[in-house]
């Protein structure tokens, strides 16, 4: 990242190593995953209800550490003695599809659960649950960051102390990853800086890294032919 935006005094006080990573975090944790959804990012979200959760359920995605969850989604008794079957649940995003059958202002029998809207950042499950119930939805997750920045990921390579850094870096990520988030960061402190000149050739490069990082997903996926969801 220094030697792409040209800041190599690590001894300015305005681009320190803690501003750095503080760029490095904020294009890890909040550009990437709407720039590049990768394969091994792909996960679930485990959770148990009851009939005394609240309805709807609220959904912190930032909490949660998730970029995003979708279907598929399964529901499965908590309890294998009473159903060791595991169920899909039928997902819905348009409140207008789902409130057409679960109607928002009725009161309905507790039961299993067969449907879920995923709306406003709650979940809405129908029927309500009767008993505890385990819940899995698919989930794109959020797990890469330079903790604590500086103050943490500091010595070895950082300060030119050694020939490997994976003893102080923590949480690195994989090795094919590490140019692309450098490149996407850099251009972050050029567009802020106003350098656009350089933005406009940095740019081509990380356009090329990002290609390289979506080319692993693209060879996982391309296998597998996609199914209708119905």
């Amino acid at each position: 990242m220094r030697n792409v935006t040209g800041r190599v005094d690590r001894s300015d006080p305005a681009f320190t190593d803690a501003l750095i990573f503080d760029y490095l975090n904020a294009f890890v944790q909040q550009e990437h995953p709407q720039e590049v959804q990768i394969f091994e990012n792909r996960t679930w979200w485990d959770f148990t209800i009851d009939e005394t959760n609240v309805d709807p359920i609220p959904v912190d995605l930032d909490a949660l550490g998730f970029a995003s969850i979708n279907s598929p989604a399964y529901i499965s008794y908590t309890d294998p003695a009473l159903n060791p079957n595991t169920f899909p649940l039928f997902w819905y995003m348009d409140p207008k599809q789902f409130y057409a059958r679960w109607p928002w202002n009725n009161v309905f029998t507790p039961q299993q659960p067969t449907y879920v809207l995923y709306y406003n950042n709650e979940l809405t499950f129908r029927g309500p649950p009767d008993q505890e119930y385990s819940v899995r939805i698919s989930a794109y997750k959020i797990d890469f960051s330079f903790q604590d920045g500086a103050n943490t990921n500091a010595g070895s390579v950082l300060d030119g102390t050694g020939t490997t850094n994976t003893s102080t870096l923590k949480n690195l990520p994989r090795t094919y990853l590490t140019r692309y988030f450098a490149y996407g960061a850099a251009l972050d402190i050029l567009s802020d800086f106003g350098e656009m000149d350089k933005y406009n050739e940095v740019f081509q490069v990380y356009r090329r890294y990002r290609a390289q990082v979506m080319a692993r997903t693209w060879n996982q996926l391309q296998s597998q032919r996609t199914g209708p969801d119905f």
